[in-house]
C-alpha cells in the first residue's frame, strides 16, 4: 500500500511543483528570448521559431548600427583586442569576428553578387566600406581590415586571382632555383608603385578606427602559406609539389624551396 501524505508533506510538494513549472516558463522565456537576439543579431528567423511565434524577424544592417551607436565607450576600447593578443591582461574579453566581412551580411554580398574579389580589395573606397560594415552593425572590438593573404605577392612578379567558387589561382610557376632568381628582388619592392591602395585603405582605416575608438587589424600570409599556394597553383590539400620541393631542398639538390621562403620573408617583413 502506498502512505497517505501529511498535510504539511503535501503542502510542501505542491509549492515545489508550482516552483518547478514557473522555473520551467521563465526558462523557455529565456530560451525564446534568446531566439529572438540572435535571429535579430543576423536578420534571419530560424523556420522553428516562425512556426512557434509566426512571423519572420528581419534587420537591415542600418537598423543594427543605430541600436549599435547607444554601447557605451570606454578609453580601454581603443587598444583592448591588440593587448589580449599580446596576452595582456585585459579588464573584460573582447569579441572580434575572423571573417568581419562576410557574406552573412546582407550588405557584403550586394559587392560580392557584383564585383570580383580583387576589384573589391584593391579599391580602396569599396575596400574601406566593406571593412566597416561589420563594426558599424555589431561594435565588435576591432576593425578587420579586408583583404587577402595574398595580396602582396604581385609586389615579386607573382601574379594570382581569386575565381569565386573557386579561390586563389597562381600562374608564376615556381619549380627551380632559376624560377625563384627570376622573381622580383624582395629588398627592393617600391610598395607604393606595387600595391598603392594599400596605404590609402590603411589610412582610411586609421582614421576611422580613431573615431570609432577600437583598433585595425591587418593581415598577411606567412612565407611558408604564400609559398605552397605559388608552388601549387591553387589552394591544395596534399600540396605534393611543396613536399618535393622541401625534400629536395633537404637533400641539397634544389635548393628553391629555402631561397623563396627567404625572399618571402624578406618581402612580408617589409610589408
Amino acid at each position: 500500500s502506498i502512505p497517505s501524505l501529511s498535510s504539511q508533506q503535501a503542502s510542501v510538494c505542491l509549492e515545489l511543483k508550482t516552483t518547478m513549472k514557473v522555473t520551467s516558463s521563465i526558462l523557455s522565456l529565456v530560451l525564446s528570448l534568446a531566439a529572438v537576439s540572435q535571429s535579430s543579431a543576423f536578420g534571419v528567423a530560424s523556420k522553428s521559431f516562425k512556426s512557434n511565434v509566426g512571423t519572420t524577424l528581419q534587420m537591415s544592417a542600418a537598423v543594427e548600427a543605430d541600436e549599435a551607436t547607444s554601447v557605451t565607450s570606454s578609453p580601454g576600447d581603443r587598444d583592448i583586442l591588440v593587448r589580449a593578443a599580446r596576452g595582456e591582461e585585459v579588464e573584460r574579453t573582447p569579441v572580434w569576428l575572423m571573417r568581419q566581412a562576410g557574406r552573412y551580411m546582407a550588405a557584403f554580398r550586394e559587392y560580392s553578387d557584383k564585383y570580383p574579389f580583387r576589384q573589391r580589395s584593391e579599391t580602396p573606397e569599396m575596400a574601406t566600406a566593406l571593412s566597416l560594415q561589420c563594426h558599424e552593425a555589431y561594435k565588435m572590438d576591432g576593425i578587420i581590415m579586408f583583404s587577402d593573404i595574398l595580396t602582396p605577392l604581385p609586389t615579386l612578379g607573382i601574379e594570382f586571382d581569386v575565381i569565386k567558387g573557386t579561390g586563389p589561382v597562381i600562374s608564376t610557376e615556381i619549380r627551380t632555383e632559376a624560377d625563384v632568381a627570376n622573381l622580383g628582388s624582395a629588398e627592393s619592392v617600391n610598395f607604393d608603385e606595387t600595391v598603392p591602395f594599400i596605404r590609402k585603405i590603411l589610412g582610411d582605416l586609421s582614421e576611422e578606427a580613431e573615431k570609432a575608438n577600437t583598433s585595425l587589424i591587418g593581415f598577411v600570409g606567412a612565407p611558408f602559406t604564400l609559398a605552397a599556394y605559388t608552388i601549387e597553383g591553387k589552394s591544395s590539400k596534399a600540396c605534393l609539389e611543396t613536399k618535393k620541393l622541401m625534400m629536395a631542398d633537404e637533400d641539397g639538390s634544389n635548393m628553391a624551396m629555402s631561397q623563396f621562403l627567404d625572399k618571402l620573408a624578406q618581402m612580408i617583413g617589409d610589408y
